[in-house]
């Protein structure tokens, strides 16, 4: 294949991924474990917080052993598509929490509190939920609590430091909206951003107090104690919680690895390689690091020896570290892509893919970009020089006028980014 195909087939790739990952199919296989003798509430928070709940409506109106009395949706402005049975819809700001918000944990709080003992109540998690929904502490205003964390942020804070910081303003993080449910019977399932998928940093814990308690590398599993099968509980406060990760960044790479076996045959199944999925590097550097890759595999492939044999698919997954600068327009995956032009511009017929799951690459106008050895050279012709596109946080613009923009769009999916280097 030319490079211009592989572009294709990357992207063909990528589409069939996400039907696979979607909230219909990852949701089904879970819906069966709820009790079949009680209608379910349904608590949905996050980005992929409307599609969940919709993904869980389909199955009810499709299985019997499924029933919804009502559910709550809390997502990200641009995001409700339209009205959806016995739910309420109600968008807030991401990633700073804004008066929307304020309304969006008083609703979440009557939601929880009109539930009776015996009430079955299924929540949703996604990523964003952080600042989708937020009440501070008595004597701390809205104001005062988003520039707090601000200063956190531009003094390069922790995540941990952060997300303590958080908790302690909130009324609601770190598990204290769970003194406002009365169901004794609870299911937490949990779309994770979070490498490790660790429950005490996923949406700021709004609902399991144990998990701050526990050690900070406590994972999911330690906190699924509930069975249907076995009847094992764990039940703190007298409530039976179940905590299930439904989907992460590995499961996701997963996905387009079996996807790529499908559908790129001219590579064999042993050189569709996943590397990593815990990104967390600048995406600048990172995208520069994968094209020295996709250099030193080329460089081997006629000396007899070479890490990977080509054709080959590289799949990486994680988080860039990622600072806005300039005045420019970009994101974590189109600086990843931007950089990585120029190391690949002296090979032949490879291409390399950026993708943010949720669909948005830092604004609506992106969700990633995909790029060839001849994106740079198209750049050049156009006087675009792509290190000071990077130098101005203007990697958008650049790769636009290189058509390497992928459109952004709604997926209902948030499980960070995805990186995919074909190499021929």
């Amino acid at each position: 294949m030319n490079s211009s195909e592989i572009k294709q087939k990357l992207l063909q790739v990528l589409e069939e991924s996400k039907k696979r990952f979607s909230p219909y199919n990852v949701l089904y296989d879970q819906l069966v474990h709820l009790p079949f003798n009680r209608p379910i509430h349904v608590l949905a928070i996050g980005k992929a917080a409307y599609q969940m709940n919709e993904a869980v409506l389909y199955h009810a109106a499709q299985e019997p052993f499924v029933r919804i009395k009502q559910s709550l949706v809390i997502t990200r402005y641009g995001n409700v598509k339209g009205p959806q049975f016995n739910t309420v819809c109600h968008e807030a700001s991401h990633i700073i929490p804004d008066e929307n918000s304020l309304k969006a944990a008083e609703l979440v709080i009557d939601f929880l509190s009109k539930l009776n003992a015996d009430d079955i109540l299924l929540i949703l998690i996604s990523g964003g939920g952080t600042a989708l929904m937020e009440k501070p502490v008595e004597g701390v205003s809205l104001v005062d609590y988003n520039l707090r964390i601000q200063q956190l942020l531009s003094s390069g804070a922790s995540v941990a430091e952060v997300d303590a910081e958080r908790k302690r303003l909130s009324s609601i993080k770190g598990g204290k909206l769970h003194e406002h449910i009365k169901s004794k019977h609870i299911f937490i399932y949990a779309m994770s951003e979070i490498p490790g998928d660790f429950p005490k940093y996923i949406s700021s814990n709004p609902f399991m107090p144990d998990a701050e308690k526990a050690d900070e590398q406590m994972s999911a599993d330690k906190f699924h104690r509930f069975d249907n099968l076995t009847a094992e509980k764990f039940t703190p406060q007298d409530k039976a919680i179940t905590y299930k990760i439904i989907a992460n960044n590995k499961a996701f790479c997963e996905i387009i690895r079996a996807v790529a076996m499908d559908l790129i045959p001219e590579i064999r199944a042993d050189f569709i390689h996943l590397i990593a999925t815990e990104l967390a590097e600048d995406a600048a550097k990172l995208g520069k690091d994968i094209s020295d890759t996709a250099i030193l595999i080329d460089s081997q492939r006629d000396k007899g020896f070479t890490a990977f044999k080509t054709p080959c698919l590289l799949i990486f997954g994680g988080k860039p570290a990622f600072t806005a600068k300039g005045n420019g327009k970009g994101g974590r995956c189109t600086e990843l892509a931007l950089a990585a032009t120029e190391g690949l511009s002296g090979l032949s017929d490879c291409a390399l893919l950026t993708y943010a799951t949720d669909g948005l690459d830092g604004h609506p106008e992106a969700a990633g970009a995909v790029i060839d050895n001849h994106t740079l050279s198209l750049l050049q012709n156009q006087g675009i020089d792509p290190q000071a596109s990077l130098n101005n946080g203007d990697s958008f613009t650049a790769l636009k006028a290189a058509d390497a923009i992928i459109p952004g769009e709604y997926t209902g999916i948030n499980v960070n980014d995805v990186v995919l280097l074909y190499i021929s």
